[in-house]
């Protein structure tokens, strides 16, 4: 090596030791290397050996755009040459074995000669920090690629310090010792064994508490329902009417017969005075017109119930009153309810996934859907024994609560989010209930 090289490859390894930051270092490496070894291109791209290589520096070029087609070839050759047994040693590029769509672009993104220099740390010679590109038109002399490899080797140190303090390991090193560690441990092992209170989310919904429910009285299809959601009733209103044709024709059917009855009655006890044969058919007319008339009686009744009234006063609960023009009904189905808006509960539908022990009292906060930074306060009632299948098919127990005294009661049909209190359990408990439930599970222990 002349005196002339001997003072480059000084001088780079000078500037390399100056520099503060990975960026700075990126630069000597892609502008300053061609001092000593002449060429047209350079690129330095960052990565291990089990990291993808990515392009981090350019010759002349301050920033770099990994989404220019450029880069993207860059890298495509990069992960072809990684793959291969040569990526480990300093070789020239044979770009006979590249796939015709990058052998294609070869000619308009980079001269012909390339060769592959791998950055390896000089005291751990198997981890590699990064791999150098650099290309030129006339083919790489073994004194050049002697004289790479030793530069290489500078590169590689100095990455060392850069990207080991890039890491988390270094920050972790940094801002943590031993003793800090082992403070830290001993921490998070005293706040396992803290006492806090388990808690579950679930969906919740306020209902009337003890409504009074109005059901069809009879089999037969609604005429109207005369009162929308949310209307006050009074008691006595009319809040249903069912379809009258069919009781008002067999009402009028027994009328008619009735009457007929009667008239039979009346001329027989007029002719039973001189006809005896007709005063012993008294008492089977008496008999037909006390059957009519509990017909008649009957079929009035019914007439009646197409009519339901208010039994007392409250909120009308319901869906569309629309739906129900026209709708056929059984006896004793549900049509709507009447709820005292005073007097409200939360019905909630704990998952069997999420369950927790809870007792009657037990604390319950809801957060509305329409008012979520005011909570409710409610205490548990009671749960039910067995769990049911939601419309949204979960299994799910059902769990009632009470407003606590003093609250003003929500609107009846508001849903939320209800979060129930259990019992007290260890801060690790609360956090790992989940995952111990799941290998409890699964190993059956």
């Amino acid at each position: 090596m002349s005196d002339h090289g001997v003072a480059q490859l000084l001088q780079i390894e000078q500037q390399v030791r100056r520099c503060e930051t990975l960026t700075e270092l990126s630069y000597v490496m892609v502008n300053m290397t061609k001092t000593l070894v002449p060429y047209e291109q350079a690129a330095f791209l960052i990565g291990n050996e089990i990291e993808r290589l990515t392009v981090n520096a350019l010759s002349d070029l301050s920033l770099v755009d990994r989404t220019t087609p450029f880069c993207a070839w860059l890298e495509q050759i990069a992960k072809l040459e990684d793959n291969l047994d040569s990526a480990v040693k300093t070789h020239s590029i044979d770009t006979a074995l590249w796939p015709d769509e990058l052998a294609k672009d070869l000619g308009e993104f980079s001269p012909g000669c390339m060769l592959w220099l791998p950055l390896f740390i000089p005291s751990r010679p198997n981890q590699r920090v990064g791999v150098l590109l650099l290309a030129k038109s006339q083919p790489w002399s073994e004194k050049e690629i002697a004289l790479l490899q030793h530069l290489a080797s500078s590169y590689a140190h100095a990455l060392q310090y850069f990207i080991s303090r890039s890491g988390w390991r270094y920050w972790w090193k940094r801002f943590f010792s031993k003793k800090v560690q082992w403070g830290v441990l001993a921490a998070i092992v005293v706040l396992s064994f803290v006492p806090v209170r388990l808690t579950v989310l679930a969906p919740a919904e306020i209902a009337a508490k003890d409504p009074l429910l109005i059901t069809s009285p009879l089999m037969g299809a609604v005429s109207q329902v005369l009162v929308k959601p949310g209307d006050s009733v009074s008691k006595g209103q009319l809040l249903v009417e069912m379809d009258k044709t069919e009781f008002k024709g067999r009402f009028d059917v027994a009328q008619r017969e009735l009457e007929r009855a009667q008239a039979e009655l009346r001329t027989a006890e007029q002719a039973g005075y001189v006809d005896r044969k007709k005063k012993s058919e008294l008492s089977e007319l008496e008999s037909r017109v006390e059957l009519k008339t509990i017909e008649r009686d009957y079929l009035k009744t019914k007439l009646a119930q197409t009519n339901v009234i208010a039994d007392k006063a409250g909120v009308a609960v319901l869906d569309d009153p629309e739906k129900w023009k026209g709708r056929p009904v059984v006896v004793g189905e549900r049509i709507l309810l009447i709820a005292d808006p005073n007097y409200v509960q939360l019905n909630i539908m704990l998952p069997v996934k999420d369950a927790i022990s809870l007792d009657h009292g037990n604390k319950v906060t809801l957060y509305l859907d329409t008012d979520p930074l005011n909570p409710i306060p409610f205490s548990v009632n009671y749960s039910s024994f067995e769990p049911s299948l939601t419309p949204d098919q979960i299994v799910a127990y059902r769990i009632v609560a009470d407003i606590d005294c003093g609250q003003l009661p929500p609107r009846i049909g508001l849903r939320g989010t209800a979060k129930l209190y259990g019992e007290q359990v260890s801060l690790a408990y609360y956090l790992l209930r989940r995952p111990i439930t799941f290998v409890r599970q699964r190993l059956g222990l």
